[in-house]
């Protein structure tokens, strides 16, 4: 009872509570009760009771209908996602033994190759044979006996049943028989699985890997160092072959820190083997089905992690989403890997190319050399220019490197955003999901605990109503009273004790503020003076003098003055400005020119030119 209806129970009349006291005693003949039909009460409560029982039965109902529609729907995706992999798998099966059959027929007539060829038919002409014999050995036999048994079971039927005593025992032969017959199966199966699994570990061998390589380690082999071909390229200029040969070393160190900055960002990939601590087999069904499910299709996630819950039952959601984590950096890893091992190749091979190129003209300039003297000072000139074009080809790759670098470092970013945005996705969904049916769940369990609510309430107010015929006197009121100045008592305790609580916590709080209030002088100035880090900074010794910068390159070369000197640079400038350069008359007077210094013996030769 509450308090408000506790007080107006309560009646100051005396009179008037001696009439509630005698209607109380007097209880059911008392003409202001009625007698209450609990049959009727009971009816009611097993008609709602059955009425919820059922409810609860067809909401289960729909529940396992929706639930079975959706593995249904679920099952139909898989389906067809399946068929279009079978239907690639099965083209690319056809593709490959027509050219499996094409390259047959191609080289068995060869003289090389048709032993070879004639050595595969005898062998699988013997497999063939093996097989046969095995089948006919183990399989055929079980099949007889299995067409046995059931003619045997058809004629025995009857008298199984009946419990003949002969047939009984036959039958009992024949359970041991068929426990025979299935002891020898499994020995069997057991020596197939080993030889299975030894035939496995001889493919999976250090010979047969390196032989066959998987598809994500096959990348082009990169030569290291200088190729055979340009260290046997003739250059008549040895600092110039030295410098070209030597960007062979630069661009090996380049692609060497590539592949270092490569395995550091996909630290990842390598923290675990190839199968990314896991089983064999369970990574390459993990591999297969991955592979079913393109980035495009609706509804990726959720398809990829149902599909492989299904296939892998005891690896955990949190597993499989760190495996696919690692096999994406991973593939990523060897995918970027075999493009630097192309990109590594290509440009040895154009370099190799290009310093060829220029070791021949080089060749043609010191052809040139020989022939005329004059233009020794214009063939190191040509050879420094030829290293500038070297290294300018040089800077316009290292250029398109960074950049191919920068677009490949945006595409994985971009695709990490991508993912990222499709998991945010993903965890609205399921937030929302979650949301749904616990809405759901809440209206369900409100409307369960209101109607088990009134159901208590009801059944309350009717032991309430039969407890205050017997219980209800003057004493149950002092005692209320008593108990009403008891509670009020401790609450005015309750109130001292928060009070005193107050104030020691105000007391408490003030002592922090006095170690925390401000003691220092107040000093405005300070503000608008400068800072000894920006004197610092800012000073500078008189004494000190500016460093002076080295040219970036030594210069070796001839003033004009020095060529100019020649005299017969002023002859042939001469014979020019007379119009006479190309007669015969000057061809002979710029043979007949002696230079000014005597050649060398070890530069002579005894060619002789003609005018031809």
């Amino acid at each position: 009872m509450s308090r408000e209806g506790y007080r107006s129970h309560i009646s100051s009349s005396p009179d008037h509570m001696n009439s509630l006291v005698q209607r109380m005693t007097d209880g059911l003949g008392s003409n202001k009760y009625k007698p209450v039909d609990y049959g009727r009460l009971r009816a009611a409560i097993s008609e709602k009771r059955y009425g919820s029982i059922k409810t609860s039965m067809k909401v289960a109902k729909i529940e396992k209908m929706s639930q079975q529609h959706r593995e249904n729907t679920i099952l139909k995706q898989h389906q067809l996602i399946w068929q279009k992999e079978f239907l690639r798998l099965q083209h690319i099966r056809k593709k490959a033994q027509v050219d499996v059959d094409e390259h047959t027929r191609n080289n068995r007539t060869s003289e090389i190759c048709g032993q070879i060829y004639n050595d595969f038919d005898y062998c699988d002409a013997g497999l063939s044979a093996e097989f046969n014999a095995f089948k006919k050995a183990t399989a055929d036999p079980v099949w007889n006996l299995r067409d046995d048994l059931r003619y045997w079971l058809t004629e025995k039927r009857e008298d199984v049943k009946l419990g003949s005593p002969d047939v009984i025992e036959e039958h009992a032969e024949v359970r041991e028989m068929v426990k025979n017959v299935k002891s020898q199966q499994e020995e069997i199966m057991n020596k197939l699985n080993q030889e299975q699994k030894r035939l496995e570990a001889e493919l999976q061998s250090d010979i047969l890997l390196e032989l066959c390589p998987p598809v994500l380690h096959k990348r082009p082999a990169v030569q290291m160092g200088i190729p055979q071909e340009a260290l046997q390229s003739e250059c008549p200029d040895q600092k110039l072959k030295t410098d070209v040969l030597h960007e062979f070393s630069i661009i090996d160190e380049k692609y060497e820190n590539q592949i270092d900055e490569l395995g550091e960002r996909h630290a990842l990939a390598l923290s675990l083997d190839e199968c990314g601590g896991w089983d064999a087999d369970e990574h390459f069904q993990f591999v297969a089905i991955h592979d079913q499910y393109p980035r495009e299709l609706p509804n990726r996630r959720t398809l990829l992690f149902d599909r492989l819950k299904r296939h892998l039952p005891r690896k955990s959601h949190t597993q499989l989403s760190d495996h696919e984590d690692w096999w994406l950096d991973y593939k990523y890893y060897y995918e970027r890997l075999k493009g630097i091992h192309t990109d590594w190749n290509r440009d040895k091979r154009e370099l190799v190319g290009k310093a060829q190129m220029v070791f021949a003209e080089a060749a043609a300039a010191q052809e040139l050399e020989e022939v005329r003297q004059e233009y020794y000072s214009r063939h190191k000139q040509l050879c420094e220019v030829l290293y500038e074009k070297v290294k300018e080809w040089r800077e316009k790759k290292m250029e398109a490197m960074q950049l191919q670098a920068q677009i490949d470092e945006e595409r994985r970013r971009q695709a990490e955003e991508k993912f990222e945005r499709e998991q945010e996705v993903e965890k609205k969904r399921r937030s929302k999901e979650k949301e749904q049916l616990k809405k759901f769940n809440d209206v369900k369990e409100t409307q369960r605990q209101e109607a088990q609510a009134a159901a208590e309430q009801r059944l309350k107010e009717l032991m309430d109503q039969m407890a205050e015929q017997a219980v209800h006197d003057r004493e149950r009121v002092k005692f209320r009273e008593e108990q009403l100045e008891q509670k009020l008592e401790e609450r005015k305790e309750k109130e001292g004790l928060k009070a005193l609580e107050e104030k020691e916590k105000e007391e408490r709080l003030e002592a922090l503020r006095a170690q925390v209030r401000i003691i220092a002088e107040s000093d405005p100035s300070r503000t608008m003076q400068e800072t000894k880090a920006w004197m610092a900074h800012h000073s500078i010794d008189e004494d000190e003098e500016l460093p002076l910068y080295k040219p970036l390159f030594d210069m070796h070369s001839f003033t004009s003055k020095q060529i100019t000197s020649d005299h017969r640079v002023r002859l042939e400038q001469k014979l020019r400005e007379a119009g006479l350069h190309n007669t015969d008359y000057a061809r002979q007077i710029i043979r007949g020119a002696t230079p000014p210094r005597v050649p060398r013996k070890d530069q002579q030769h005894t060619f002789k030119f003609t005018d031809d």
